[in-house]
């Protein structure tokens, strides 16, 4: 049973003010009005109280422009006030959150809209130049906001249709999916709930203070502050981690916990030591994937406990360590309460112990798992085949009840904490002149935690491969976190009898002295775009 504890009767496990944003801030305006609810990194705080007004006030602004119950409200904005106000002003309506990556332009951004038809926009100023760019105009959201535009000024509880159901969606987050392009997926109340007590188990409630700067278009991050929420914890949010004085950030919020994901953790080992490392209050911290030695980052750091948690977009947290467990490398957990997880081969048949399969799970109550892909009834069916939800990641399961990471089954990789199809990848790639055929896969370099983006090419016949030009086409269609790192060419691609490549294949044939690497060329991408030091070898 983690930290928060679910019940046994159905209004137990899933109580409204304890599930729905809009009963948890009605029931903590009331029982705790004065204490710190969230803090900004312009050192500006909410209260309890103050975060119902800042919710009711987007509320009514909402919904004076026509937004209604079980409209979809799409959000671009940086972590801060903005976004909370946007979303729990869009929650406090029964609205349903759609999160946009701040890094989406192009084909992502128009693929997002054309799943999820907003109703509504909420965007920066400086973001909104995006959806003028868009080529479908009648996918765009006719009713555009900004984050000022939000303050009415009326606090009053604005009415509703029905009460929120704990098994209404609230929010649909665009994921990378089993196969083929990326998938909307819808998350209820519950999903996110269960999400976010397994991730923030050593939270005990009042009194801790969670440290979000994570971004908050990711469904990790969604479901800790809604965990924060519910458990009574503060949250301190700020727009993006600053791993260079990670430690300093901490003391400064007073955080009890933190989250590293992906390189975060070997960035943050790489700084220098200093008194900062060990003058903050944080007792746990989540850390996925686990340093390479756990001891020493504990002693190091003086964090009383590190732990990691495995999930998805569609499946909250399923597996996650227990207290007293040792913890290695590629550790995933055991099963979480509720869940019902089997190891099986490519016919959904169980394997032995100790060996690989793909990971399907289920849950004993309904609404936990993400319960389709919005407007893809096709994948919804391909992935909940036989009654089970597809994870699409190969783990292996030992006698004892732990779990191990082993590969992806499923077409993507992940990089820098992001989720990324290969498929819109490869489509890019192919849409450029010469190319004949791309594969998209992940290539791990030594030493590092995490995936880097590379594609394999077959050119048309007597074609060569303009590098530098390729990867420009690339910088300009794709966001920056997609941008592939190295090309290579190959005379065919690998594939199986019906024809399918053999990407685990391409993976484990590494780099070699026909790999085209973009940083040793002097090509470096950010989210302010392509840049290229001058004089560079091409």
């Amino acid at each position: 049973m983690n930290a928060v504890g679910i019940g046994s009767a159905d209004g137990a496990k899933f109580p409204r003010d304890k599930v729905v944003i809009r009963d948890i801030l009605e029931r903590q305006a009331k029982a705790m009005p004065q204490e710190i609810c969230v803090t900004f990194e312009d050192g500006s705080s909410w209260t309890r109280l103050a975060t119902l007004h800042a919710a009711c006030s987007a509320a009514h602004a909402l919904r004076g422009a026509g937004v209604g119950q079980g409209d979809r409200v799409a959000i671009l904005y940086q972590n801060g006030p903005e976004f909370i106000r946007a979303w729990w002003g869009s929650a406090m309506l029964g609205a349903v959150l759609v999160p946009i990556h701040t890094g989406y332009h192009g084909a992502m951004l128009e693929h997002l809209l054309r799943l999820a038809r907003p109703a509504a926009l909420v965007a920066d100023p400086a973001l909104m130049r995006v959806f003028d760019e868009v080529a479908d105009a009648s996918i765009v959201p006719g009713l555009r906001f900004t984050g000022a535009v939000l303050q009415s000024g009326d606090h009053s509880l604005p009415a509703l249709e029905r009460p929120i159901e704990t098994w209404d969606t609230q929010v649909c987050l665009l994921t990378s999916g089993t196969t083929g392009p990326s998938k909307l997926a819808a998350c209820t109340y519950r999903n996110v709930y269960v999400g976010g007590c397994n991730i923030i188990a050593p939270l005990r409630g009042t009194g801790d203070r969670l440290l979000i700067d994570i971004p908050l278009f990711h469904g990790g991050a969604i479901r800790t502050a809604v965990a924060c929420l519910s458990t009574g914890a503060s949250m301190a949010i700020r727009s993006m981690p600053r791993v260079s004085n990670y430690w300093e950030v901490l003391k400064e919020t007073g955080a009890t916990m933190s989250m590293l994901v992906s390189s975060m953790v070997d960035m943050v080992l790489a700084q220098p030591p200093r008194p900062a490392e060990r003058e903050h209050k944080v007792r746990a911290m989540s850390a996925v994937p686990l340093p390479r030695d756990i001891e020493g980052f504990k002693k190091r750091f003086g964090v009383e406990r590190l732990y990691v948690v495995y999930g998805s977009t569609e499946v909250p947290g399923s597996l996650g360590a227990a207290p007293d467990d040792v913890l290695v490398d590629r550790y995933c957990g055991r099963q979480q309460p509720g869940y019902e997880l089997r190891i099986v081969d490519e016919n959904d048949i169980a394997v032995l112990d100790g060996q690989p399969g793909e990971l399907i799970v289920r849950h004993a109550e309904p609404w936990v798992i993400a319960h389709e892909y919005i407007n893809n009834p096709v994948a919804t069916a391909t992935a909940w085949r036989n009654g089970w939800f597809h994870t699409g990641d190969m783990l292996r399961r030992e006698p004892d009840g732990r779990f191990f990471y082993v590969d992806r089954a499923k077409d993507s990789l992940r990089r820098r904490g992001e989720n990324i199809s290969s498929t819109e990848v490869e489509a890019e790639v192919l849409s450029f002149p010469g190319v004949k055929e791309a594969a998209c896969v992940a290539c791990r370099l030594p030493q590092q935690s995490d995936d880097e983006v590379k594609v394999w090419i077959v050119p048309h016949e007597g074609q060569g491969i303009d590098w530098s030009a390729l990867l420009r086409h690339c910088a300009a269609r794709l966001p920056y976190f997609m941008v592939p790192r190295f090309f290579e060419l190959a005379d065919a691609l690998p594939r199986t009898h019906n024809l399918r490549v053999r990407k685990l294949e391409l993976r484990e044939r590494g780099n070699g002295d026909l790999t085209w690497d973009r940083e040793a060329h002097g090509f470096t991408v950010t989210r302010q775009g392509l840049s290229e030091k001058p004089g560079s070898q091409r």
